[in-house]
């Protein structure tokens, strides 16, 4: 153990990176010990507001866009046969409780990885970094949406807005992938190095 300054404060990481100083004595670090680089909290902020956003934005989008009418014309639009047995409102109103519900369910999802990333859970990393790797590919799929924007029910606003809000959140997930090869999750170091 290197003895210890008197400049030396609690807090301070040992230049090996497996101690801290408390202020009288070194403390072991636990195992798999993180510190904070000037990337981390930035980061976490940023993915915690897009996936806010997505959230509140994906629902809204789906109990504004999926109305009846919407979805009666992206349904010809697409040329969607309809099932023996069932009628064209029936079909309307699977589609449209489907959409609503899955917005939902994502929506959930959503908050509660951005409230983790707020909270700066370590764990919610891996989550986040899968999510923000969907809207990413989401993102790429969204531009060959733009071909066909009225078998959609959201129409051209509703891809427009859902493109803008993936294309952040790719943004967020290479941002997270630099962080991550570069220190690691969060972009956090191990100390000493």
């Amino acid at each position: 153990m290197d003895p210890v300054p008197a400049s030396q404060s609690a807090g301070q990481i040992s230049a090996d990176g497996q101690f801290r100083w408390d202020g009288q004595q070194w403390v072991p670090l636990g195992a798999g010990h993180r510190v904070p680089t000037p990337w981390t909290r930035p980061m976490q902020l940023a993915a915690a507001g897009v996936l806010a956003v997505s959230a509140v934005v994906g629902v809204i989008s789906a109990l504004v866009f999926y109305n009846h009418d919407a979805v009666v014309r992206a349904l010809h639009a697409q040329g969607t046969p309809i099932p023996a047995g069932t009628t064209e409102d029936t079909l309307v109103n699977i589609t449209i409780g489907f959409a609503i519900a899955f917005a939902i369910g994502v929506g959930i999802i959503e908050l509660v990885a951005a409230i983790g990333s707020y909270l700066a859970w370590r764990w919610v990393f891996w989550p986040v970094l899968v999510i923000c790797g969907l809207t990413a590919i989401g993102a790429l799929l969204g531009l060959f949406a733009f071909g066909r924007a009225d078998a959609s029910p959201a129409g051209i606003t509703g891809l427009v807005i859902a493109e803008l809000i993936d294309l952040a959140g790719a943004a967020i997930f290479v941002w997270m992938l630099v962080g991550l090869i570069r220190y690691g999750p969060w972009a956090m170091k191990r100390p000493g190095t």
